[in-house]
């Protein structure tokens, strides 16, 4: 009897500690971090590559342990209430049918002992541990997990077809595990880790903006078509020179006077006009009687990047590094010209705004009267949302403060025609021909709208501003 007892004792503190095993090795392995088992596998660390492998096939790994789970917990039911209700049936000899009573006591008490033995040793220690060492858990379960799973392989492809088959019936895909996170989630990790001090404000911005980036498509970023500064491809090299200096540009699109400025057919650096200019200049000073020859942008002009304005701003990017170009023409589905797009353009909208010898910064202008902003009609809505903190809805496809206010009046307005949207008043200040150059924002309810004080509000105008020149 003594022997049977310790026999069955026995068994359910191992049905206990392999039930704990395999809680720990579930929430163990569906954990650790993908990024870390890589760094330990680099470290040639024991047992990571099984992690990850058992990461890759969790289709097998959690139908293998949640049927050692169930057999454990079936097998202490078995077993447990047997071996409670032969102690009962010792001490309740004396009386008459003893071995009734000991069972219809033993089957509470044993329900109630083994409960709680199981969720303590078998549940909640197994969690804690597997939550404070993931990464030491997951290694040393790993070599256990891989026999046990080929072991039960037939029960567990027995059990994943019976699943597929039970969701059939409900017309239910079946989902795979993946631990793939979304864009949001990305954004709310980073946000956490910063509030948590893992990560700085800045790197937090940064991850932000490289998830939104990829969304974002380059008709968003572009310069205008209008705003392209272009000189035609049969202008003099001097000239040319000339009216780049002026303009204080590093690159000038061309194009073909025939067809008018939005043909561009090429691209025109200012250090080939310099090096051409200079290596000009040195021939004449050493040779008084060299003949003059005339070149124009057309025989200097190079080949110009031509990307449709749908592409998004993280494919132009590997484009921009691919062809080692730093400028590019954007084009409609009909291959007219819309605009032009600069790496500097590109990278801003990761790292954020990015300033070069010859970028100028452009004034926000706040009236003193009522405290509004006055914008130029180009700001990108973009922008204007991020800092601003508004939402301005996208009607007929705006990306500018001017088209947002086309879509809404339906016509080409007149100076001083306003349209008022939650809480706000805009002003059409200065038109430029068919254009919208100049914008008033003002409050028209302060007490409903989000409002920033005037310094923020100031600070970011300018950000705005520096955006949209």
């Amino acid at each position: 009897m003594i022997q049977f007892l310790f026999l069955r004792g026995v068994s359910i503190v191992v049905l206990i500690l392999a039930n704990g095993f395999f809680v720990a090795a579930e929430l163990a392995l569906v954990s650790v971090r993908e990024t870390r088992i890589e760094q330990l596998i680099a470290q040639q660390r024991p047992g990571a590559r099984l992690v990850r492998k058992l990461q890759q096939h969790l289709d097998d790994f959690l139908p293998a342990v949640q049927l050692g789970v169930t057999l454990c917990s079936l097998a202490l039911g078995w077993i447990g209430e047997p071996v409670v209700a032969a102690v009962f049936e010792d001490w309740l000899g004396w009386l008459p049918h003893a071995r009734i009573y000991a069972h219809l006591i033993a089957v509470p008490i044993a329900f109630a002992f083994i409960t709680y033995f199981h969720v303590l040793l078998g549940e909640l220690v197994p969690k804690a541990l597997a939550l404070r060492k993931t990464e030491q858990v997951a290694v040393a379960i790993a070599g256990p997990m891989e026999v046990f799973i080929r072991l039960t392989r037939p029960a567990v492809h027995l059990m994943n077809r019976s699943a597929r088959v039970v969701l059939h019936l409900f017309h239910t895909p079946v989902a795979h595990e993946s631990s793939n996170h979304s864009p949001e989630e990305l954004k709310l990790i980073a946000t956490a880790a910063r509030r948590t001090g893992a990560l700085p404000e800045y790197q937090e911005a940064l991850i932000h903006r490289a998830v939104e980036v990829s969304e974002i498509p380059t008709r968003e970023i572009m310069t205008p078509r209008q705003r392209i500064f272009s000189l035609p491809f049969d202008l003099l090299i001097e000239d040319a020179s000339a009216r780049i200096i002026e303009e204080l540009h590093s690159r000038v699109p061309v194009y073909d006077p025939a067809q008018g400025p939005e043909s561009i057919v090429g691209v025109v650096y200012s250090k080939d006009i310099s090096r051409l200019m200079h290596f000009r200049a040195s021939a004449r000073t050493r040779f008084s009687e060299a003949p003059f020859v005339e070149l124009r942008l057309k025989q200097v002009m190079r080949e110009v990047l031509v990307v449709p304005e749908t592409k998004p701003v993280l494919d132009l990017l590997n484009e921009f590094q691919e062809r080692r170009r730093h400028l590019a023409i954007v084009v409609d589905e009909f291959g007219s010209t819309v605009g032009l797009v600069t790496v500097e353009d590109a990278i801003e909208q990761l790292i954020g705004e990015v300033e070069d010898e010859f970028d100028v910064a452009a004034k926000a202008v706040l009236t003193t009267a009522t405290g509004g902003l006055i914008l130029d009609g180009s700001v990108n809505l973009r922008d204007l949302e991020t800092q601003m903190q508004w939402s301005l809805p996208r009607e007929g496809g705006a990306e500018t403060l001017a088209g947002f206010l086309l879509a809404r009046l339906g016509k080409i307005p007149r100076e001083g025609e306003t349209v008022e949207y939650e809480g706000r008043r805009f002003t059409v200040l200065e038109m430029s021909g068919h254009r919208i150059s100049r914008v008033r924002i003002e409050m028209v309810a302060p007490q409903t709208a989000n409002l920033p004080s005037s310094s923020v509000r100031q600070d970011r105008a300018q950000r705005i501003a520096e955006n949209a020149r």
